[in-house]
């Protein structure tokens, strides 16, 4: 349970809120959170409560309040009492006030010891636990009042700490937009002033850093009359000197942050240094000879001027390398911009490297790598070691270099890197010297090296570097045509630049021209080429330098039509093991064209294929795929997915029951694999939802109607446990189509059957009926006693609640007696549930609850939990019928926790329901209310219209209880015209019963 009281004040529990019946609760649960689980005397409760208001039995009046909280906390054990008070049983992490002041503390503690990481991380957590004043609404409650503005001070306070910790850790251009915003919103505060500038200049923003000053003086002297304390005035003549200015929190372990501008006992020694020698170059400090001048090579190409959207990335490069010595690692995809930032940084930091700048291109993502050999010439000759003096091994070349380093302060930057063996001669030993390395790999079998991934531009920054290339004005944050040129190009650097200079080269060109011609997948990448910039030509180096393997794999996985992908899809893409395809589908990582997207719910990785790339992956395979290659590789793809979507079925329902089953070619991961996948059947079909529809999808393009259909049915254990009914409706009218393209006549029939049992769960008993007379006659034309079983079950149920229960009752014992003929024990039990619902309905408790035993007995032999909450909820029906409320409110309560443990949120919805319904009959009035809101909530959301319309029956019979007889009347024929529109004349005439006799009360006088 969650409760929250920082910027508003709520409880939940899990995913669901617990809803405060009344002002006085909301009330007394902040008084007993602002005491943080210490016990509060009653005496000062009722005072903080009633005050001056307080009744003649104020203790009694607590009593109450407290016994109406903890119904609604449905905890007891949650409020404590004994003889000084009460007070609430919670841990730190249940409360967010009290999560807030652990947070803080615990960071104040790393702060003080020189933690910096784990000290801005702790304060940030802090600070996220919620926006707006602590207790909203109740300040006029001094205790509440004290409370609220403590939090806020040290809100102050953890802000202040967690800005020091990050500069200090060197992220000055990541804070630069925070604290200009902090700064104007209250342009007073010296401490923000000093960050600002701090941060500015460390960034080599020096004259903004000025500026910053002069604003803040000026506003002091308006405002104030006054000038700027010392801090800020000596941080200012810092600048002004050209100083190295301190972060503000750069404290030693254990003592106080430095004041922004004071300058620490070493630095002013370094400082005393830089006056003696040159400008910003401290002397050495040891026996080395000094710099030698004369050779300072500058090979870097020229920054690009319009670089945009990578300040973060670009102050995290720049802080790596100013601390040497440091090798930093600049990854990501072709085209991301990592040779355009890499240049940048390295321009930015061309004064700390008096030394000099080397530059090379590695060519590592092509077939002919430049060789360290190559590279070291290069360099060895650009530091002023004449052609014959070049040695000729790469071992003595690297020996030169590292000795013609080791007393320079040098930034190597090694642009395109294929590996670490390219790369490894080519580090200087010198304490002075930095490595820039980009490369489409990670490289991270460098010793110590500094990994900063480059990932796709967010959409403003997208858009702003159109603007920028384009030179169109109208391109902005927030334009609808700047935003899709944006999207079409994948946000990807390369491909936005050249959309701006294709803009720029053809000002006649409307924006919505470009948008069409990209729009077309098939010749988006011969648009994304202007000049000498190609985006195809990145991604085909890429691949050229591919082994055969991953080169295929990297075709095959165009055909995946989702956003991202599960490993294991590779192995049947591959028709291969499991080992082999997750090495090739780790090369395509390393080599950027697949990236990583995370963890699914079974603890899988999952990959993504940008949308160029996966365009360059069909050109590809298009091009160098032998006949039939991708159709047999969809094929094994579809297959995979079939096979593990049956077994996730058959273990959740204990074996092949209540579905059925085509001929389709399945192909079968490895038994080790799929173990690990289906350890959590339910958790693996929520994690490949999108997968699987879309396999439905191209089994049926591809003419695989009956992997198609069978898919499709397989599916629906996701589709009902979930509520995905859109997802439902689309898969079985695809491969319907499909096998009546086919002639596929048990196909047709198992489809229509599947369209029918959605219909009856979206409680349109009338549209279902077609669809099972279809299926019925589909079935018994090609003897599948099965597919008439299963369909004769799900007709009766219309039958039954229609109100048809003799009719009803004949179809079930049909449909049982062919379900034991062919061993569908899951549908048995269900239809025995079913048939002991009828007797329930007809008041005839006896007959029912020996079948619903026998029921729950075979679903628990099964190990069901699905179908063992569905007979329980049955029970908890028929305990309500016979006026046992205890007994029913266990049965529910059972429901409801197999619900949430298998994710069946439409059993958690009937579960609620209820529980409600019980509390009802047993008087509990409030907790009814709270099931009864939790389950109209829950069946809103997963457009379940039969709990909505029971939930309002019920809430219409709580408000009758409760006396409000017009509210009664109001919500029961709210029911009642739910009831008719779902088509159950039953639950209908019960809501209007209940309504007439609650507009008779109403009219009393």
């Amino acid at each position: 349970m969650r409760f929250q009281v920082i910027g508003a004040v709520s409880i939940s529990d899990g995913d669901v809120a617990v809803p405060l019946t009344s002002p006085r609760q909301e009330q007394l649960l902040c008084l007993l959170v602002c005491s943080r689980g210490r016990t509060m005397p009653a005496e000062a409760l009722t005072d903080a409560l009633w005050g001056g208001r307080r009744a003649g039995r104020p203790g009694k009046n607590l009593q109450v309040l407290v016994h109406r909280l903890r119904r609604t906390l449905g905890d007891p054990g949650r409020i404590r009492h004994d003889r000084s008070g009460y007070s609430l049983v919670a841990t730190a992490d249940e409360v967010d006030a009290w999560l807030f002041d652990d947070l803080a503390e615990r960071g104040r503690r790393a702060l003080d010891r020189g933690d910096l990481e784990v000290a801005a991380t702790l304060l940030a957590e802090a600070l996220a636990l919620g926006d707006g004043p602590a207790y909203p609404g109740l300040h006029d409650i001094p205790q509440l009042a004290h409370a609220a503005e403590r939090i806020e001070q040290e809100r102050r306070q953890v802000l202040a700490a967690r800005l020091d910790a990050e500069l200090a850790l060197g992220r000055h251009i990541q804070m630069i937009p925070e604290l200009v915003a902090l700064l104007a919103a209250d342009p007073l505060v010296e401490s923000s002033a000093a960050r600002l500038m701090t941060a500015l200049h460390r960034a080599g923003r020096r004259a903004e850093a000025l500026d910053v000053y002069q604003r803040t003086r000026a506003v002091l002297a308006g405002e104030l009359g006054v000038e700027p304390g010392p801090s800020l005035r000596a941080l200012h003549a810092a600048l002004l000197r050209g100083e190295e200015i301190p972060s503000p929190a750069a404290a030693s372990p254990g003592g106080e942050p430095a004041e922004a501008g004071e300058v620490p006992e070493a630095g002013k020694a370094r400082e005393a240094e830089r006056e003696a020698g040159n400008a910003g170059e401290a002397r050495p400090t040891d026996d080395r000879a000094p710099e030698e001048p004369a050779q300072a090579p500058a090979l870097l190409p020229p920054p690009i001027g319009d670089m945009t959207g990578r300040d973060a990335e670009l102050g995290e490069v720049i802080a790596a390398l100013a601390r040497p010595p440091v090798v930093c690692v600049l990854s990501g995809m072709a085209g991301v911009g990592k040779t355009a930032l890499a240049v940048q940084a390295a321009h930015a930091l061309r004064d700390s490297f008096p030394g000099g700048q080397l530059f090379v291109n590695l060519q590592g993502a092509g077939g002919e790598p430049v060789t360290p050999h190559q590279a070291l010439g290069r360099f060895l000759r650009a530091l002023g070691v004449a052609g014959p003096a070049v040695p000729e091994g790469v071992d003595e070349r690297a020996e030169v270099f590292r000795g013609l380093l080791s007393h320079r302060r040098v930034l190597v930057v090694l642009d395109d890197a294929a590996d670490e063996e390219q790369v490894q001669p080519l580090l200087p030993a010198g304490d002075g010297c930095a490595v820039l390395i980009t490369s489409r790999g990670r490289l991270t079998a460098l010793p110590a090296a500094r990994g900063v991934p480059l990932g796709l531009l967010d959409s403003g920054a997208a858009v702003e570097l159109l603007r920028a290339v384009s030179g169109r004005a109208e391109f902005r944050r927030g334009h609808p045509p700047a935003e899709e040129l944006a999207a079409l190009c994948g946000r990807l650097p390369l491909a936005l630049r050249i959309a701006g200079a294709r803009l720029a080269a053809r000002p006649h060109w409307s924006v919505p021209r470009l948008v069409s011609r990209l729009a077309a997948e098939h010749d988006r990448l011969d648009e994304l080429t202007h000049g000498p910039l190609s985006v195809r030509a990145g991604l085909a180096l890429g691949y050229s330098g591919l082994a055969e393997v991953p080169r295929t794999l990297f075709r095959r996985l165009g055909l995946i039509e989702t956003p991202d992908f599960a490993g294991w899809v590779a192995a049947a893409l591959l028709d291969s093991g499991t080992r082999p395809a997750e090495d090739a589908l780790e090369s395509l990582v390393e080599a950027q064209l697949v990236g990583y997207a995370g963890v699914d719910g079974v603890g899988e990785p999952r990959y993504r294929m940008h949308d160029l790339v996966r365009l360059h992956a069909k050109e590809r395979a298009a091009a160098d795929d032998p006949p039939g290659a991708a159709e047999a590789a969809l094929g094994r793809l579809a297959g995979a997915y079939l096979a593990l979507a049956e077994e996730a079925h058959r273990r959740e329902y204990g074996g092949d029951y209540t579905v059925l089953h085509g001929p389709g070619r399945r192909w079968r991961p490895d038994p080790a694999t799929a173990d690990r996948l289906l350890a959590d059947p339910g958790g693996w079909l929520r994690g490949e939802r999108l997968g699987l529809v879309a396999a439905v999808g191209q089994a049926a393009a591809a003419g695989l109607h009956e992997v198609a259909w069978d898919l499709a049915m397989s599916a629906v254990t996701l589709f009902e446990a979930q509520g995905h009914f859109d997802d439902w409706a689309r898969t079985a009218r695809t491969a319907l189509d499909a096998a009546r393209r086919a002639g596929d006549l048990r196909g047709v029939a198992a489809m229509r059957y599947s369209q029918g049992t959605l219909e009856i769960f979206r409680q349109r008993y009338a549209a279902a009926r077609p669809h099972f007379e279809a299926a019925l006659q589909g079935f018994t034309s090609v003897g599948d006693r099965h597919g008439q079983a299963l369909t004769l079950r799900n007709s009766a149920l219309i039958e039954r609640v229609e109100g048809r229960l003799e009719s009803a009752l004949a179809a079930y014992r049909r449909a049982l007696g062919m379900l034991r003929e062919v061993g569908d024990r899951h549908a048995e039990a269900h239809v025995l549930g079913s048939i002991a619902q009828i007797h329930v309905e007809r008041g005839d408790g006896g007959e029912a609850e020996p079948l619903l035993r026998t029921a729950l007995r075979v679903y628990r032999e099964l190990g069901d939990p699905r179908g063992t909450a569905q007979i329980l909820n049955r029970l908890g029906g028929l305990h309500l019928a016979e006026g046992r409320p205890a007994d029913a409110g266990r049965a529910f309560q059972e429901v409801l926790t197999t619900a949430r443990a298998v994710g069946d949120r439409i059993g958690e919805a009937y579960g609620l329901l209820g529980l409600g319904e019980a509390a009802l009959l047993d008087g509990g009035l409030d907790q009814a209310a709270a099931h009864l809101d939790a389950a109209t909530a829950l069946a809103v959301g997963l457009g379940e219209p039969f709990v909505a319309a029971r939930a309002c029956l019920a809430r219409g019979r709580l408000a009758a209880e409760s006396g409000e007889h017009e509210r009664a009347a109001a919500l029961l024929g709210q029911a009642a015209a739910r009831f008719d529109e779902i088509g159950l004349p039953a639950w209908h005439a019960r809501a209007v019963e209940a309504r007439r006799a609650a507009e008779g009360l109403a009219s009393r006088p």
